[in-house]
């Protein structure tokens, strides 16, 4: 089943490739069009989802998995395009074995069934494959009920297949959504320390611990997930020179490869589970009387700028200078081991469904002024340990900041500078299912056809590449 699995993704890979092959051709197309006076209407090339042009006498080898397969390859180019074209990312790019080891598969591809005789939680089978493709079928436990989905995605890490979706559902009875502004101006209506009680101040943190809130609490890793980390760590690096000494694309560098990349997966996996846990006890936690908070505040942290490598230095002699890239590395290792934007992240999307106002403000001083007289002095902290020199008090260094970054978020609501942020998304037209043919309901740019397109760029002085009509190897 797993060679299977491989071949359904190689061949959604290809489709995926040449796809991206075909918009570059026809991108230097147009720039040749453009140059040589066409307008830009005439210029303008087909975008679509397309698919049947890559299938012909050079490919007989795409009719040995379903065409849902294919299609859905292109589907997936299409969706990053249009990212692109809204500014949500940049244009999709060719894709290798490494970065490209999932299929998603439609509904018409699987079946959800119960088994016979379930003993405790619901036993069920996952059926892959169609009358004409027979694939098999992966029995599992139903810890929790489950919809079926429209599509799911299979995945290989490290050797070890992974199968995820999602599926819509409806929300709880006399629950009623509300955006940031509404749940603003709701947590405005209330006096000083009615709300002072329902807010919760996050400071993020890299030393003793992730996370610390204003009421004390702290949230970190354990003991021993932290050895293991390190101990796994280790094992990587142990793998990586051995796999630098094997031969690129023989059986045992591809073991190599499986084993570094469990290696590594287990950071990340504890990472997830950390941020999940942590997010869910943030919300549900009832810290006070007051019950769970309606007001979670966090620093307005650039996570990605504040891991970027610093810049290499030149003396007027040109010789290299230094930097301080060894030890700027050991601290963005420890800022992404602290799961900063994951937690942000969870805390989103859960506190959205709960009506739960989150809010993110400007980090500068927060750590240098007291959250009872409001000095601001960097001697008011010294390492983990805040002494105010001027009222004299005494916290946590990390509880007194969330304190700080609690206040801030409760003077945006008082002073109403919570809006709506406008959130760019792509929109979907529900369409047929024979997307890799021409069809009305498919965006195209403008008028030249995909025929016209490629009998034009004969006449082009410019050199151009075509699509992939070749099988990559292990497909």
């Amino acid at each position: 089943m797993a060679q299977r699995l491989r071949q359904w993704v190689g061949h959604q890979r290809f489709i995926y490739n040449a796809k991206v092959d075909e918009d570059r051709y026809f991108a230097g197309m147009r720039l040749s069009m453009l140059a040589r006076g066409r307008t830009a209407a005439e210029a303008a090339t087909p975008l679509d989802r397309a698919y049947a042009q890559f299938r012909g006498e050079t490919t007989p080898w795409l009719g040995e998995v379903p065409s849902q397969v294919l299609r859905i390859g292109a589907e997936r180019w299409f969706e990053g395009k249009q990212r692109q074209l809204k500014g949500l990312a940049r244009a999709p790019r060719r894709r290798n074995r490494l970065n490209f080891d999932s299929v998603r598969v439609s509904s018409e591809l699987f079946e959800f069934r119960e088994l016979d005789e379930p003993q405790g939680d619901l036993r069920h089978e996952l059926v892959l494959g169609n009358d004409k493709f027979g694939f098999g079928s992966l029995p599992f436990t139903a810890h929790r009920p489950y919809e079926v989905p429209k599509s799911l995605t299979l995945r290989c890490t490290g050797g070890q297949w992974f199968v995820s979706f999602s599926y819509e559902h409806a929300a709880p009875k006399g629950f009623v959504a509300r955006n940031e502004e509404e749940l603003a101006y709701e947590l405005d209506l209330l006096d000083g320390p009615a709300l002072e009680t329902r807010t919760l101040g996050l400071d993020r943190n890299v030393a003793d611990n992730c996370l610390a809130t204003s009421d004390g609490r702290f949230y970190a890793l354990s003991a021993v997930q932290k050895a293991r980390i390190a101990r796994k760590a280790v094992g990587a690096k142990r793998h990586q020179r051995r796999l630098a000494r094997q031969e690129k694309g023989s059986a045992n560098s591809r073991k190599t490869r499986d084993r570094l990349a469990r290696k590594l997966a287990y950071k990340r996996e504890v990472l997830r589970d950390f941020s999940h846990q942590t997010s869910h006890d943030l919300l549900e936690s009832k810290a006070n009387d007051a019950g769970v908070p309606q007001l979670l505040v966090l620093e307005a942290l650039k996570v990605g700028n504040m891991t970027a490598r610093p810049k290499a230095r030149q003396d007027e002699t040109g010789r290299w200078l230094r930097n301080g890239a060894a030890s700027k590395a050991g601290l963005n290792r420890a800022i992404l081991s602290s799961a900063w934007g994951r937690i942000a992240e969870q805390l989103g999307y859960k506190a959205a469904r709960r009506n739960v106002l989150v809010l993110q403000v400007p980090a500068a001083y927060s750590s240098q002024e007291c959250s009872r007289c409001g000095h601001t002095h960097p001697g008011n902290r010294d390492a983990q340990r805040f002494a105010c020199q001027r009222c004299g008090l005494e916290a946590h260094a990390d509880t007194n900041a969330a304190r700080i970054i609690a206040g801030r978020g409760i003077g945006m609501v008082r002073d109403q500078k919570v809006v709506v942020k406008a959130r760019k998304r792509v929109a979907y037209r529900r369409r047929a299912t024979n997307a890799g043919l021409e069809s009305p309901d498919v965006p195209v740019e403008g008028g030249v056809s995909r025929d016209e397109a490629k009998a034009d760029i004969a006449q082009c002085p410019r050199k151009q590449e075509g699509a992939t009509t070749t099988a990559p190897s292990g497909v």
